[in-house]
């Protein structure tokens, strides 16, 4: 419900089911924009007075916020077009991110839909822009609050929509370089990797535009603070922006090369094999399977699983696993009860054929992130388990 407040912000509104949220930071944001542009508001309306600019400048902060909002939603509505899963969209000092990824019950990740997700955003501040800029052509009144907030509206939304277009993670145009080198070579890993250090070359053109020629130009002898020609704050700003987007260009080189070292691994290279048993079988059954003499350690061995079986394909279904400090708890006068009482429960619906690919796990682990991924081979009739996929173990094999 609108209102509610969450560590993530105050939530205002939810379109199409996608929750929108306000992050604290934004607020700052928001006055900072009010005390920096009231000057430039009041020398455009020489005739106002201060409160008039105050409150105009505090209206370019709304635009501000409509302008990032709209951004948003137009990436969160592509997405939802392909019946993707769109987690959330925050409003944020930086600007604003939208939370998605691939559904399994959606349409396949390809590197055109990609590239439609990600362009739509600055494509619709292009286009506020262009209205902006109509209705400022027949404006009747050339000057007053109209014409300045429209003109700002122009300037604001072609500034978010062409710097989103520069080509590196995170921004928008990064996704477009990621999608043109997944669509040539078939990975999209080597995108990933590829706009990741077209982003991080992006960041070195930022501080060479934002810090390196200025100071050039001024001269390093000079105490910035006495010059009038570089604004410390505008580096300040540099230094932030630069520093966000090097993380996360960072991030994303890091992500590409865990997924390209999967990609030339099969999905029984990357899953820990089990041994099995049924739900409705005895504690005393399964003690020998067991390695260690008596049940309650953490035994070195594999896994157990513990399988259901579907009434209508006679295929096995992961339901739970052995939960050792449970199995630790049961005294031998309770071995009659049944393992399903010592195993944690996960969830049956997270799983994948061994003979699918790597791309096809990433995208099972999108749909369940904190889920067990049981292994199925379809070979055998009926199907059985031969294995899980833990997601945080996997991360730490990859990134090793």
């Amino acid at each position: 419900m609108p209102g509610m407040l969450s560590k993530k912000g105050l939530k205002i509104a939810s379109v199409a089911g996608v929750p929108i949220y306000v992050s604290w930071t934004w607020w700052f944001f928001a006055a900072l924009i009010v005390v920096l542009f009231r000057p430039t508001f009041a020398r455009a309306l020489p005739e106002a007075s201060d409160g008039w600019t105050w409150a105009v400048s505090a209206f370019f902060a709304l635009i501000m916020f409509a302008t990032v909002l709209v951004h948003e939603l137009a990436h969160a509505l592509a997405a939802l077009s392909f019946r993707w899963q769109v987690n959330e969209i925050t409003l944020n000092f930086w600007g604003g991110a939208t939370v998605y990824e691939h559904s399994g019950q959606g349409k396949a990740q390809t590197p055109l839909r990609s590239l439609f997700v990600a362009i739509v955003g600055p494509i619709s501040n292009l286009l506020i822009a262009g209205a902006a800029w109509a209705l400022l052509q027949i404006l009747v009144d050339t000057s007053g609050t109209t014409q300045v907030l429209l003109g700002v509206t122009v300037w604001t939304n072609l500034l978010i929509g062409v710097f989103n277009l520069l080509p590196g993670l995170p921004l928008d145009g990064g996704r477009v370089v990621e999608s043109a080198v997944w669509a040539a070579t078939g990975s999209r890993a080597r995108g990933m990797r590829a706009a990741g250090w077209s982003g991080r070359i992006i960041v070195g053109l930022l501080v060479v535009g934002g810090i390196v020629v200025p100071l050039a130009q001024t001269g390093i002898v000079v105490p910035l603070a006495q010059t009038g020609d570089v604004s410390i704050f505008g580096i300040l700003i540099v230094i932030m922006i630069a520093t966000m987007l090097w993380q996360a260009a960072s991030a994303t080189i890091r992500a590409a090369r865990m997924q390209l070292l999967a990609e030339q691994m099969r999905i029984t290279d990357l899953m820990t094999p089990v041994q099995t048993i049924l739900a409705d079988t005895s504690i005393s059954k399964l003690v020998p399977l067991l390695t260690g003499t008596r049940p309650g350690f953490e035994y070195q061995q594999l896994p157990v699983a513990v399988l259901d079986v579907d009434q209508a394909s006679g295929g096995e279904v992961l339901v739970g696993v052995i939960d050792y400090a449970a199995l630790g708890t049961v005294p031998r006068s309770a071995w009659h009860l049944p393992v399903s009482t010592v195993s944690r429960a996960v969830n049956p619906q997270a799983q994948i054929q061994a003979t699918d690919t790597v791309p096809d796990l990433f995208t099972t682990i999108m749909a369940h992130p904190n889920d067990l991924i049981a292994v199925v081979d379809t070979t055998a009739t009926p199907h059985r388990i031969i294995g899980i996929i833990n997601p945080d173990t996997l991360a730490g094999r990859l990134y090793a």
